[in-house]
């Protein structure tokens, strides 16, 4: 009791010192100790709510379900079968009235696991006792091919409800909005209908943001405006080198939101939208969806993950010298198909090239108080991504990794939002980033970090892998720190770097900022230049060398929603 009144007292004293601190122009605490959100466009564009993410949309804590089977040692053997048969044992209970079945208790100890461990049905935890590498529960991926150790839901997609497909009739409806309009829109929706927001990508928009015209990969001895050049002349029938132009329709948002209220031609959305809905290019459609076969409410936590590899494969590095690089393992500890408010809680690995990866049907899913260190694969594309996001709506926070390259990464086309809050990474090889093709919605939170190659991104990849473009939009850095944070405005939409968690002081700094800065201009062809602040280009930057109020934005946004208990009841780590 004592520790929740100082807390409040802290807030309070916050709350009420605040206005002598540094605030951004477009979030700032009103009258009444709320923020305030000013547009950054003419047209209404604003920071989106961001406490959304999160399983049970944020704010909810995660629940310690009841033990209903236990596993009281390694068998010696392949384990897999055994804790798969407890997973199908559990999956036959009933539901309970809060959503669960029950708990599976796997003891201490080392347990080979040499497939993937699949939890298909709603309401199942996994739990260890203890994400430690001496004394804790041990998956040991024993499997000698690229895969899951554990995987969370089903393999289906949504329903589409044709018959209720409408188009909305805005000219413009601003990214943070939760309002958008349908001709009769009474007559066919209600409040608790599940819909779908879907946003095309036309021929003409991809054409006004550049997408069509990527210059592609340059050859030996050509810069990326020669090939810009050559491809500008032969078009398709040149050799692109791999570049791959984006086509009508590859890259459509899909928002999964519930309806709160319709009124006449008003339907008022739960969740903010992140990127806004333009009808020069196609507007939106809205329609209601069904998605019966995906699962919730089930957990993975206090659990250690280790790979078995090949210790002979090995390769140099010109920062860490030789180092481990077999491929031939498991590498995803935790991936996540179509479910919905889960949770990932207390697992650290080792090993992998990634700790959690949720799918792009993998929505409210929280990743908490993980660890990724040591992964083994060759230090290159398609590798190292600790933490990887391709859903909505899920949240990452007080997560750890060490030499990855991409630690909190989106995918394409994600449909936010998404945030990673209070999180580090070391050692890193490559940046933080959306990292490709138009992944709109993400916070980074105070984030930090560190390593040879280590920046956060939001730019134009152009010709990167192949042809990643624009690779997000309405991302925003928030008090993060990293030896450069780069933020470019792409057509018909913005990045944002706002605030500073700290100067970066080790050993790569200079090097992490001149390599990054050098290789963005050179691919996008920029002329973006390092001038004492570590966030650098065309976006909006603001207060580059302060650290600004509040100090994590999630957390402000769940405290204006929901109140100070459910802010607090998340953002510390539970004892």
């Amino acid at each position: 009791m004592k520790k929740v009144i100082y807390i409040l007292s802290v807030l309070l004293l916050s709350s009420i010192c605040v206005y002598a601190q540094f605030q951004s122009e477009l979030v700032r605490f009103g009258q009444d100790g709320k923020l305030v959100y000013n547009p950054y466009t003419d047209k209404g564009d604003i920071i989106p709510d961001f406490s959304h993410c999160g399983y049970m949309g944020g704010g909810v804590p995660i629940p310690d379900v009841k033990v209903v089977a236990v596993l009281a040692k390694p068998s010696g053997g392949d384990d897999t079968p055994i804790i798969q048969n407890l997973i199908d044992s559990v999956s036959k209970l009933k539901l309970g009235s809060d959503g669960f079945r029950g708990t599976i208790l796997i003891k201490k100890g080392i347990y080979k696991i040499s497939s993937p461990i699949k939890i298909t049905a709603s309401g199942i935890v996994l739990r260890g006792e203890g994400n430690d590498k001496e004394r804790g529960t041990i998956f040991l991926a024993t499997s000698p091919q690229r895969s899951n150790v554990i995987e969370l839901g089903t393999k289906q997609a949504f329903s589409r409800d044709i018959l209720s497909e409408k188009y909305i009739t805005d000219e413009y409806v601003p990214s943070g909005s939760r309002m958008v309009h349908v001709k009769d829109a009474d007559k066919t929706f209600k409040a608790g209908d599940k819909v779908i927001v879907h946003r095309p990508s036309t021929k003409a928009w991809i054409h006004f943001i550049g997408m069509d015209s990527i210059p592609p990969r340059p050859k030996s001895g050509e810069s990326t405006y020669d090939s810009f050049l050559r491809y500008r002349e032969l078009g398709d029938k040149m050799d692109t080198n791999g570049t791959k132009q984006w086509t009508e329709g590859s890259r459509d948002l899909i928002f999964e939101r519930t309806i709160v209220a319709v009124d006449g031609d008003k339907i008022a959305l739960d969740i903010p939208l992140v990127n806004a809905l333009q009808k020069e290019f196609g507007g939106a459609r809205i329609y209601k969806y069904s998605f019966d076969e995906r699962i919730s409410h089930c957990g993975v936590e206090n659990i250690y993950g280790m790979s078995l590899f090949d210790e002979s494969v090995k390769q140099d590095n010109r920062y860490i010298g030789e180092y481990y690089c077999d491929e031939k393992h498991a590498n995803n500890f935790i991936f996540c198909h179509s479910i919905e408010n889960a949770w990932v809680r207390d697992v650290s690995v080792e090993h992998f090239d990634c700790c959690v990866w949720t799918s792009r049907y993998a929505k409210f899913i929280t990743g908490q108080d993980l660890s990724a260190t040591n992964p083994i694969s060759v230090i290159t594309g398609g590798r190292r991504y600790a933490y990887s996001v391709w859903g909505q709506m899920n949240l990452f926070q007080r997560c750890y990794s060490s030499h990855h390259r991409h630690e909190f990464v989106l995918g394409a086309s994600v449909a936010g939002p998404n945030a990673f809050v209070d999180g580090h990474g070391d050692m890193t090889f490559a940046s933080s980033e959306p990292h490709q093709r138009w992944a709109a919605g993400c916070l980074y939170d105070n984030i930090t970090i560190k390593g040879p190659d280590g920046s956060l991104l939001a730019v134009n990849r152009a010709w990167y892998g192949s042809g990643h473009g624009w690779s997000g939009a309405q991302i925003v850095f928030w008090n993060c720190s990293a030896p450069v944070i780069m933020v470019m405005q792409p057509p018909t939409a913005q990045n944002l770097a706002i605030g500073s968690g700290g100067a970066i002081d080790d050993e790569w700094e200079e090097n992490s900022r001149t390599k990054t800065i050098r290789a963005i201009n050179g691919v996008s062809r920029s002329q973006f230049e390092y001038k004492g602040v570590a966030s650098v280009g065309d976006g909006w930057i603001e207060l580059a060398d302060k650290t600004v109020e509040p100090k994590s934005l999630y957390y402000q946004q769940l405290k204006d929603r929901l109140g100070t208990e459910a802010m607090i009841a998340i953002s510390h780590r539970k004892k």
